[in-house]
């Protein structure tokens, strides 16, 4: 089975190891302006895209997390000048903006790379805006055509983002977050992994209840290569997944395409699982399995 960890986890920037916390995860969307007209022809969910689109889905709720990541690091390199720390080969540069409280509220990097020697290195491009609420808890991310390389042991990936990420009050672990905006994330060492998806009022109200955490969706996610939306929707119930599974116990995921076609996933137990394409049942599959399907 193939876990995703929600403890936080030590990452390594400018030099010196940085805590990160990891996670998941708001309601209803009341505008499906988002959607495209219909095509002619094959509808856009049958049993050949479902699995496809599952997987996106699935994919969506980690995208926002990975970028959420970065801020408290990102917030606190508040200087400008040359990247560099300490006696490192440093090169390009940084301008930080800050407010009357001394808080970043804008980094543009151009070609910002760290190293942390042979083969150990950050490369940050991009600008990342921060919004505060009166009480300065950081309630906005705004990123312009952001990336981040990151190379250090075996770890060598790409993340990028541009679009926004709102969140309703402070952020918590696992987040609620509103996204908009295209995501990519690559790994570039053993599995070569490649994900792209847009955002289009994707959100995300997120609970925990005991080791459980509890994830209410909602709003459209985009196919890979492919301008077409599907809308995601967990009911008010939402999905309750244990905190290191990637499969849900409970609750009903459905993704509809703006033909009306659509294929959803029910969680009866975490091998007990149901997926439907337009409204034709599959057998029950266990995690595993489901997971192999959607990877497929």
């Amino acid at each position: 089975m193939r876990l995703y960890s929600y403890r936080r986890a030590p990452a390594i920037r400018w030099g010196v190891p940085v805590v990160l916390c990891a996670s998941v995860l708001l309601t209803a969307c009341e505008e499906d302006n988002y959607r495209p007209d219909p095509e002619p022809g094959e509808p856009t969910v049958t049993e050949t895209s479902a699995p496809v689109a599952l997987n996106q889905s699935t994919e969506s709720y980690f995208a926002a997390p990975k970028i959420i990541n970065y801020w408290p690091q990102l917030a606190d390199q508040a200087f400008t000048g040359s990247c560099h720390f300490g006696n490192d080969e440093g090169s390009g540069d940084m301008l930080v903006q800050t407010d009357s409280n001394d808080r970043a509220v804008s980094t543009a990097y151009n070609d910002c790379k760290l190293s942390y020697g042979p083969g150990a290195y950050s490369l940050n491009t991009g600008v990342v805006n921060y919004g505060y609420d009166d009480a300065g808890n950081l309630v906005k991310l705004s990123m312009e055509e952001f990336s981040e390389e990151l190379s250090f042991g075996n770890v060598h990936q790409i993340v990028e983002f541009d679009g926004t990420i709102d969140f309703p009050g402070p952020i918590s672990s696992p987040p609620s977050y509103l996204a908009n905006g295209r995501y990519k994330f690559q790994a570039l060492l053993s599995s070569d992994k490649i994900v792209e998806l847009s955002f289009q009022d994707f959100q995300v109200q997120s609970s925990v209840s005991g080791t459980d955490i509890i994830q209410i969706m909602n709003g459209g996610i985009s196919l890979p290569d492919s301008d077409r939306y599907l809308t995601v929707d967990t009911g008010s119930d939402g999905l309750r997944r244990p905190s290191g599974s990637s499969c849900a116990v409970s609750g009903t995921l459905t993704l509809t395409a703006a033909d009306g076609s659509y294929t959803s996933a029910t969680f009866n137990g975490e091998d007990h699982i149901v997926v439907s394409v337009n409204g034709v049942a599959q057998p029950e599959r266990t995690c595993d399995e489901y997971l192999a399907f959607i990877n497929h």
